[in-house]
């Protein structure tokens, strides 16, 4: 079962900037599948537009057999709440809330009982080697534990399918190897499928299938 379809994709910014030309690939059910290419090449682009955060020019993305093209904006927004995952390159997180305020914010989201997300969220922030670090503000971390905290929060509500841009990009090397473990792990145990942008030797080797890219375009 395709969990993700593009379908003859296109993304134009303007008559001069292209994003991803023409793209057509499938992702299935409980696949890692990395997007890989040099700088420029349409890979966040098309990560951004399979998980209903940016629009497209032309063609059809289908998300759970839905389409997103179909899809009302309130849609495609319940649709990411409730089973989609992403880890940001630049994090995204909360500069005024702690690590934990954080990690819990997408239960909070869904109506989960406040001890059931706080329990949760520690889980979880356990899980990517931050315990005891819950009460600290974004601002008081590395970026490689901002990154961690990213991908707690991604994790916390079991998503069935995680967008994950550069996900080591600002790890040290111990660190990256755990967390691709992590995501190994919750691969084998939930079926979660993952989807990478990433030109990490690492990460390309934990992904099932790359989908290498240049230009905004397919490459193989």
């Amino acid at each position: 079962m395709n969990i993700l379809e593009f379908r003859e994709v296109s993304k134009f910014y303007n008559q001069d900037s292209l994003g991803v030309c023409d793209l057509s690939f499938s992702v299935k059910k409980g696949e890692i599948v990395a997007l890989a290419g040099p700088s420029g090449s349409g890979k966040t682009t098309a990560l951004n537009i399979a998980a209903g955060l940016d629009d497209f020019t032309q063609g059809d993305v289908r998300l759970f057999d839905q389409s997103l093209q179909n899809l009302l904006p309130h849609e495609v927004l319940n649709l990411r709440r409730n089973d989609v995952g992403f880890i940001f390159q630049a994090y995204n997180l909360f500069p005024v809330l702690t690590v934990l305020e954080n990690v819990e914010y997408p239960l909070a989201l869904k109506g989960v009982r406040f001890q059931e997300r706080i329990i949760k969220a520690k889980e979880c922030i356990r899980e990517v080697g931050l315990e005891g670090l819950e009460n600290r503000l974004p601002s008081e971390l590395s970026g490689g534990q901002q990154q961690r905290v990213a991908v707690a929060r991604a994790l916390v509500s079991e998503p069935k399918i995680i967008f994950a841009d550069e996900p080591t990009a600002n790890l040290d090397t111990a660190t990256a190897e755990k967390l691709l473990l992590l995501f190994r792990e919750l691969n084998d145990k939930n079926g979660t499928t993952f989807i990478f942008s990433s030109h990490d030797p690492r990460v390309l080797k934990l992904a099932d299938r790359v989908i290498v890219l240049a230009d905004g375009r397919l490459m193989n």
